[in-house]
């Protein structure tokens, strides 16, 4: 018993050291489409107008990958601030797209500490239910999915996978992000889900909005 419990021990602490080293690698960016200056749209899309015009007209939009991550380089104005500000410099904010757990998005904070790449990222899902009445309710889970079947996913630290509750440590960052958002948010939670009953579905590559026919 005594040499299982110091084997348990050491593999409990060799798998904690690996998890931290992970966290402090930053994760593989290459995917994203719109990251790189070369991959962006020479036109860029105004995004907040492709948000608006589904919300006023009702019409089914898609965006691309390309596409909000080109418009989220050229307008993003994001700064590092605190004690670490002369240390940390900001990359850039990203998303990526892809239909797992029924279809997600990952919010990517980019930054670079002391010349160290690092990474942290949030996962999203949204889910909607018909109710009754026949109208529906959605709901806006901050998770990926299930991490060994066990815990939510909440997102990164690097290439960590890491439960739900490490958002905590991240919850600033990402809540100044909602801020910088908030008429677009307000126009997908309100107009389009709400009131018309729309749906946000994340896909590879891109997210599309829609209506129900009639």
């Amino acid at each position: 018993m005594k040499r299982f419990f110091i084997l348990f021990a050491l593999a409990f602490v060799g798998a904690l050291g690996f998890g931290i080293y992970l966290s402090f690698q930053s994760q593989d960016l290459g995917d994203i489409a719109g990251r790189e200056e070369d991959d962006r749209e020479r036109n860029p899309s105004s995004v907040p107008s492709l948000v608006e015009l589904a919300a006023k007209s009702r019409n089914p939009v898609t965006i691309t990958e390309r596409q909000i991550n080109t418009w989220l380089a050229n307008t993003l104005k994001a700064r590092q601030e605190g004690t670490l500000a002369d240390h940390v410099e900001m990359k850039g904010v990203w998303v990526r797209f892809d239909e797992e757990e029924g279809g997600r998005v990952e919010i990517i904070i980019e930054r670079e500490i002391k010349g160290h790449p690092q990474t942290i990222s949030m996962f999203v899902r949204i889910e909607r239910k018909k109710k009754e009445d026949g109208t529906f309710t959605t709901y806006v889970h901050k998770d990926g999915g299930r991490l060994w079947t066990l815990l939510a996913v909440g997102g990164k630290f690097g290439q960590a996978r890491v439960p739900q509750g490490f958002l905590f440590f991240t919850q600033d960052a990402f809540s100044s992000l909602a801020d910088l958002f908030q008429e677009e948010l307000q126009w997908m939670e309100k107009d389009i889900t709400t009131r018309a009953g729309g749906r946000i579905i994340f896909e590879e590559n891109q997210m599309r909005i829609d209506f129900p026919k009639g």
